[in-house]
């Protein structure tokens, strides 16, 4: 073989071996539709939402406080059902959290509601005035209340509305 014919064949395997190309890097959360239809949102566009903030004590130091829109906001921007809309079938509807390694976390429509759980959950942009680590950020999902914390999603990539129930 040609040494120009070898050199195209490793630039080749070397793309196949890189897996997907990187998704763009303005886009820091994908909100996608129980149909299918995704909207980007950069973390400019994240920042100006309306914000809430959650103190949460921190069983290792001090309260911790973090900032960011509600995961219910972004459900419903994502078209998921909320208040008079959430029930019947609709009760069926989780919000399926991402994030880029592959760990997955959900949280039903019902649970995050104020009509029923009203549970306190943002996707954090800060903690303590400042953006989150590259750890943990620069998304991150907080639930109030949650003493097990493995449903703080870390480097949170995307939110799906999804059906959950047998095929």
């Amino acid at each position: 073989m040609r040494w120009h014919a070898r050199l195209g064949l490793v630039a080749l395997l070397a793309q196949l071996a890189a897996g997907p190309a990187l998704a763009d890097p303005a886009v820091a959360l994908t909100l996608v539709s129980e149909g299918g239809t995704r909207t980007a949102l950069s973390l400019e566009e994240l920042a100006v939402l309306p914000q809430v903030e959650l103190r949460v004590a921190d069983p290792n130091g001090p309260e911790m406080v973090f900032r960011g829109p509600a995961l219910r906001d972004l459900a419903a921007r994502a078209g998921a059902p909320g208040g008079d809309s959430l029930r019947g079938p609709a009760l069926a509807l989780a919000l399926l959290a991402q994030a880029p390694d592959g760990y997955r976390v959900a949280y039903t429509l019902a649970e995050l509601d104020p009509a029923f759980g009203a549970r306190n959950a943002i996707v954090a942009l800060t903690q303590d005035g400042h953006p989150l680590s590259a750890h943990d950020g620069p998304l991150r999902i907080v639930v109030q209340g949650d003493q097990h914390r493995a449903r703080w999603i870390r480097q949170l990539s995307e939110l799906r509305v999804v059906r959950v129930g047998m095929p």
